[in-house]
């Protein structure tokens, strides 16, 4: 979770220029907004299950401040002002499990600001293996296709 948090407050302290601010005050902010995601994400980060709990790990800028960019902006005695100023509207992120991701407006795709490729790799191997261990389970894995698709002997998709 450490890794992930950091990259998402990085992600929003990006956009402030350094012009802007203090790079001493740039730092407080950015450590601010990692211990405020780091308390609101506590008990709601599910490795094995990646996207529970996605929408409650969103942080926006959507039609207003987010409450933990607010919060962080307090804790590291930054005026809101910069972060109205400089953070994008209509935008949110989600910081999940191995990634975190974007959207600009209510249209755009999704596009990764930061990923865990093994981290992932584990996770859906384990399920694999979850599924191929089930008790009187005949599986074929085809691992020619992205994403790998399971099916059982009789050709019905699992996965």
């Amino acid at each position: 979770m450490q890794t992930e948090v950091e990259n998402a407050a990085k992600f929003w302290i990006n956009y402030i220029p350094d012009s802007s601010l203090a790079s001493d005050k740039k730092e407080a902010l950015w450590k601010a907004l990692v211990e405020v995601l780091l308390e609101k994400y506590m008990g709601h980060w599910h490795i094995e299950r990646t996207m529970l709990g996605s929408a409650y790990r969103s942080i926006s800028n959507w039609r207003g401040l987010d409450t933990v960019l607010v919060k962080a902006a307090h804790r590291a005695r930054i005026s809101v002002d910069v972060l109205e100023r400089w953070l994008p509207r209509d935008q949110i992120m989600w910081c999940d499990p191995y990634s975190v991701t974007y959207r600009v407006g209510d249209h755009g795709s999704v596009l990764t600001f930061y990923e865990d490729k093994h981290g992932l790799l584990e996770i859906v191997k384990k399920s694999v293996a979850e599924k191929v261990s089930r008790p009187g389970s005949d599986f074929v894995i085809s691992a020619y296709t992205t994403p790998v698709v399971i099916r059982s002997a009789d050709g019905v998709e699992i996965s």
